[in-house]
């Protein structure tokens, strides 16, 4: 470890064992970990690298990239990467020259060039050489940066190579590393490193095929670099930051003042649904506000993180000290990446929520620092516009003086700072109260809206059966007092811009509850919907569910419609939006969402969850309004549907289908009063 920063070595290795002792006895002492990654050796490599210490990872699939790989996904709590040879051409004792740039925050990467360096007689083979200038052009040339070397030996922070999205099996991984460094605007740097013969013959440049071989793929990269750009992350330069600062829950190590009144499993329990609360809220942080947020986690690891959480977030492994040298390195590391407001906050407070979040960014901007107290004398949330490290020094950690020891060092370091309001962490049995009045409810009723005054109130009371229920109403933008309606009855409101896609995608990140109804405004749900819910969702290989269809209209024409509404969901597994279309969070995002479509948003999303398992019907109707087949025609209206779908199979664009409708709509309504309803953007029924 240097300076608080926790560093693994790497060392891709192939028939390495003349050379590979020598390597790991030469390596310093503070490293933290070293992980030699054995590419299929035929000799004593993999033996001889365990009696000197290393941690040996097997990579049976051949190349310098495959095995790249393989070690950085094994070395998932360190912070700063080292990779080097295992021929004993590179000099271990100068890997402190390339780690102290990235610790200081000067660089994120730090290649050694063994151009500027001191080299042996022959060290570098005329191959090597030629090589390296060559393709130190083309980069120059094609991008801008002047680099001298392509060496292997460098050192990188593991966020900034998260960033690249390396993907390289063989030769190509270190120009490609070269390259995607530069696009994604990372501070690189050449630090002067020696070189020296290597024990024993090169795999590549000690073979003509080898050295063929490798220009090829080199000169390969550079060509498919320039031509089919992988995106690289824009996290590194993103204003706003959010650090969430989590523990993996693992039964008798969190939450453990909590164990006495919950014993370890439901602790750990209590410690994964926090979690996932924080993570909602910052789902749907990302809606409102351009911001880049990561996940900093003790015990586990990042595998286990992804298993429990989804894979949709950034984790990465807290460092080592008290609380205070963990979160100002984080701090540390998220400012070094170019991030002007930085928010550090905890998974233990139900109360916090995205306002309470956007209001300590906004706070920023006018001042140095932001704190949320917490009633324990802690807090929930800081943030600030610049790093200071006499803020985290001198804290009595896990007392209830937290909060004012802190601020006093804000003061005295002459910060301007924001107090946000006091809440409640759930470190103690009392707090149990706070959680269950904010736990997550097993279902989120999210019903989009614009100027449904007329409807809404019947939708929510058909949803709000019980505190196992939410009802998020995102409304669009409406001129009537829909959203005063919706508030009186209880419901969660939350503006949006108007779109039905992306009131219900905006509906879905504000969501809570473990399973996701979308319900259109003026659609009601059955008695007893939440049985029918988690009965059909716990059935094998079911993705999503809906309900069976019920007009509210008494013609004859309806219940046609409804007979073959249930013969294409049952037989097709195609419901449409208004049937109620359910589905667990995680199934939700792994299908992509609502597209952000001005029609037939939910037709797609069906056609998305059916490749992913069985779109099952429950028995239980919900209630849906007549009015827009009564406003075009019932079966004027039914037509045009099933034609649209014949048009979006033959590839017609969801916008050119949107102003086929709006015109229709339009002709059709001429003479006619506009009913109380969603514009034309919104798809029609059936």
């Amino acid at each position: 470890m240097l300076d608080n920063a926790s560093v693994s070595v790497i060392i891709p290795a192939l028939n390495e064992e003349q050379a590979i002792a020598e390597v790991l006895n030469a390596i310093p002492k503070w490293v933290d970990g070293v992980i030699v990654v054995d590419n299929g050796s035929t000799d004593q490599t993999a033996a001889i690298a365990k009696r000197h210490g290393a941690r040996v990872v097997l990579e049976p699939l051949r190349g310098y990239g495959a095995a790249c790989l393989a070690g950085i996904a094994a070395s998932s709590d360190s912070e700063i990467l080292v990779f080097l040879d295992g021929d004993f051409s590179d000099h271990p004792e100068q890997i402190v020259h390339l780690v102290e740039p990235i610790v200081r925050g000067d660089a994120d990467l730090a290649i050694g060039s063994r151009v500027q360096g001191c080299r042996d007689y022959g060290a570098l083979t005329l191959q090597q050489r030629g090589g390296n200038a060559l393709a130190c052009l083309l980069i120059r040339t094609l991008w801008g940066h002047r680099y001298t070397d392509l060496g292997p030996f460098r050192v990188v922070r593991r966020t900034a190579l998260s960033c690249l999205r390396m993907d390289d099996l063989t030769y190509g991984w270190t120009i490609q590393m070269q390259i995607r460094a530069i696009r994604a605007g990372l501070r690189i740097l050449e630090v002067p490193v020696d070189y020296r013969r290597r024990i024993g013959r090169s795999k590549i440049s000690g073979t003509t095929r080898g050295v063929i071989g490798a220009s090829i793929k080199i000169l390969s990269t550079v060509i498919r670099e320039r031509l089919h750009p992988t995106t690289v992350s824009d996290d590194q330069v993103c204003g706003e930051h959010l650090i969430v600062f989590t523990r993996y829950p693992e039964p008798g190590l969190t939450k453990t003042r909590l164990i006495p009144a919950l014993a370890p499993e439901r602790a750990a329990d209590l410690q994964r649904a926090m979690t996932i609360q924080a993570l909602r809220s910052t789902d749907r942080l990302r809606l409102i506000r351009d911001v880049s947020i990561e996940v900093r986690f003790a015990g586990g690891d990042e595998s286990r993180m992804a298993a429990t959480f989804g894979d949709q977030h950034t984790y990465l492994p807290q460092s080592c000290g008290d609380l205070g040298a963990r979160m100002h390195h984080a701090f540390r590391e998220a400012f070094v990446r170019g991030s002007e407001r930085v928010v550090v906050i905890g998974s233990d407070c139900p109360e916090l929520d995205v306002e309470i979040i956007s209001e300590a960014f906004d706070a920023l901007r006018s001042h140095d620092c932001v704190i949320g107290p917490s009633d324990d004398g802690g807090y929930y949330l800081i943030g600030f516009k610049s790093l200071c490290r006499q803020v985290f020094e001198g804290i009595t950690w896990g007392s209830a003086q937290v909060f004012e020891q802190t601020q006093r060092q804000a003061i005295a370091a002459d910060l301007a700072i924001h107090r946000l309001r006091v809440l409640t962490d759930v470190d103690e049995p009392k707090d149990l109260r706070v959680w269950e009045r904010y736990r997550r409810p097993r279902i989120s009723v999210i019903i989009p809206a614009i100027n449904e005054s007329q409807t809404i109130a019947r939708a929510i009371e058909s949803a709000s059966v019980g505190p196992d229920v939410e009802v998020i109403v995102v409304d669009g933008g409406s001129v009537d007092n829909t959203p005063q309606i919706a508030r009186a009855m209880g419901a969660r409101v939350v503006g949006s811009a108007a779109g039905r896609a992306h009131q219900m995608n905006v509906g879905a990140a504000a969501a809570r509850g473990s399973i996701l109804l979308f319900l259109h405004a003026d659609t009601t749900l059955p008695i007893g919907f939440q049985r029918q819910v988690c009965e059909v969702l716990a059935r094998p290989k079911v993705s999503a569910g809906a309900f069976q269809l019920r007009i509210a209209s008494a013609s004859w024409a309806f219940r046609w419609i409804e007979t073959f509404v249930r013969f294409r969901s049952t037989i097709f597994q195609s419901p449409y939006g208004d049937q109620a279309i359910f589905v667990n969070p995680a199934t939700f995002r792994q299908a992509g969402s609502f597209p952000d479509w001005p029609v037939m948003e939910d037709y797609e999303l069906v056609q998305r969850l059916r490749r992913l398992g069985r779109i099952a019907i429950a028995p239980m109707a919900v209630t849906t309004s007549a009015r827009r087949w009564l406003a075009n025609g019932v079966w004027r209206t039914t037509l045009m549907n099933q034609a649209c779908i014949v048009a979006r199979r033959l590839g017609v664009s969801p916008e050119r289908l949107a102003g086929w409708r709006g015109r229709r709509d339009q002709i059709e309504n001429a003479s006619a009063p506009s009913p109380d309803e969603y514009s034309t953007s919104f798809a029609p029924k059936t």
